[in-house]
């Protein structure tokens, strides 16, 4: 079997975790119900050693942020905000250290 290009391959993440949050809008929430729910549901994943031949869950955030930005996927007010803040907790801590 031939292997997909990285390109379609993002496309068909992309594509599954819109699917994903029209069924379960709860995972805009948390990365943590995200990617397990994606782990679940894509990957099949029903044991934790499985989780080592999943789609790793840098890849699924990634590509769930990149949905947020193209505006494809909107996360609820709340969530933005408090990430937006961590952000800039993270940026003023790390500013310090010349950053």
């Amino acid at each position: 079997m031939q292997e997909q290009p990285k390109v379609a391959q993002y496309f068909n993440i992309r594509k599954n975790i819109i699917e994903m949050v029209k069924a379960f809008p709860e995972v805009k929430e948390n990365y943590n119900d995200l990617v397990a729910s994606y782990w679940v549901l894509y990957d099949n994943v029903k044991e934790m050693a499985e989780i080592r031949k999943a789609t790793p869950a840098e890849t699924i955030t990634r590509q769930f942020r990149k949905l947020v930005e193209l505006r494809e996927i909107t996360p609820p007010a709340r969530v933005l905000e408090a990430r937006q803040e961590k952000a800039r907790e993270y940026r003023t801590e790390f500013s310090a250290l010349g950053g």
